[in-house]
């Protein structure tokens, strides 16, 4: 039977059940589609399954892929060509998966940068976490994440800002935008990016999906960066499963004092490269450092950046350290927060973007 893996998705999904495991122990999706109820049961694929597996025999899968051509979604199943080799060597594939976007950037394996991290990060992780991957950008190296509030977002949108490419991988099918606040960045990835989701069309968002897709970024990705992460976060899965598939693990050090910090700073306990700046991440990826992409500063300018090397301060602080009259360091902040030099943190306080 031909289109053996998009079928066994489309009854996976139909039924809110994971497949994979299924598959595996069936040997194949073929193998799935050939078994009797019988014998799936006997497998572990529950009445729900078996029901819908049996519906998914009769697909029209023809008419099936043109309905979602014509909304701009494009599905390729484990047993097609064009299915991504590099989702294909992990111990349990997705049968299917579907894309909206520029489908050419799982053709660009080449240097690709997971980078991911907490939800509810602090800012100092979501401007280094945006910094980072505007400089893989501007490095030509794709950045994958997850759309997720917090570090992923920030990624994303550093990528875009960069005017590189960047692979959401979702919980959800690629037709639902969650999270709601994310929106306009969903239909920005979904133009200049990739959205790519193991998940049919129409999928819903659930709790274990989540877990489940950071196989994919793990898998798509040649190095994962984690940015900020507790204890127990999702990030950490992802670098787990990265490790196990023998791609290289990066992490941002962070205040012991600090519970983001706890999850990458285990990771750096155990081995991971510490990467503190895109200097840093330069010398991982083998490319060229930022300096060239820094633009050349005045002397106010430079003056202004190098009283912020103590730490964030105040308007009020740059006036005191730098005996600047506060019209001075107004213009000043003006002017090197359009540079992309200069950050504004909770409170108003000013803080370095990146190194002068």
């Amino acid at each position: 039977m031909r289109d053996c893996g998009v079928r066994v998705a489309v009854a996976a999904a139909e039924c809110g059940v994971e497949a994979t495991r299924v598959v595996r122990r069936a040997g194949g999706c073929a193998a799935v589609l050939g078994a009797s109820p019988r014998a799936l049961a006997a497998l572990g694929a529950p009445a729900e399954l078996v029901a819908a597996v049996d519906r998914a025999r009769r697909l029209d899968v023809p008419a099936y892929r043109a309905r979602l051509a014509e909304r701009g979604i494009e599905v390729v199943g484990l047993d097609d060509r064009g299915y991504p080799a590099e989702l294909a060597t992990l111990h349990d594939p997705p049968p299917a998966v579907f894309s909206r976007g520029r489908r050419d950037l799982l053709d660009m394996s080449a240097g690709r940068v997971a980078i991911v991290g907490a939800r509810r990060a602090a800012d100092a992780g979501l401007r280094l976490a945006r910094e980072l991957a505007r400089f893989c950008a501007i490095r030509e190296r794709t950045v994958v994440s997850g759309l997720a509030l917090g570090i992923d977002a920030a990624a994303h949108a550093g990528s875009l800002e960069g005017g590189g490419a960047t692979i959401a991988v979702l919980g959800c099918g690629v037709d639902v935008t969650y999270p709601r606040t994310n929106a306009g960045l969903f239909d920005r990835v979904a133009t200049d990016g990739l959205l790519l989701s193991e998940y049919p069309p129409g999928t819903p968002p659930a709790p274990w999906r989540f877990p489940a897709r950071n196989r994919l970024i793990a898998a798509l990705a040649a190095t994962v960066l984690v940015v900020e992460a507790r204890a127990r976060s999702g990030a950490l899965i992802t670098a787990d499963m990265a490790l196990d598939l023998g791609r290289d693990v990066l992490a941002v050090p962070g205040s012991p004092a600090f519970a983001g910090a706890a999850g990458t700073n285990g990771l750096l306990k155990a081995g991971a490269g510490l990467i503190e700046d895109a200097a840093d991440l330069a010398g991982w990826l083998g490319v060229e450092p930022p300096e060239a992409d820094q633009p050349d500063l005045d002397a106010r300018s430079a003056a202004f950046l190098e009283a912020l090397a103590p730490g964030p301060a105040t308007a009020d602080d740059l006036c005191e350290r730098l005996g600047w009259p506060p019209a001075e360091v107004a213009a000043a902040t003006i002017r090197l927060e359009l540079a992309g030099l200069l950050a504004r943190e909770r409170g108003g306080r000013l803080a370095a973007a990146r190194r002068p």
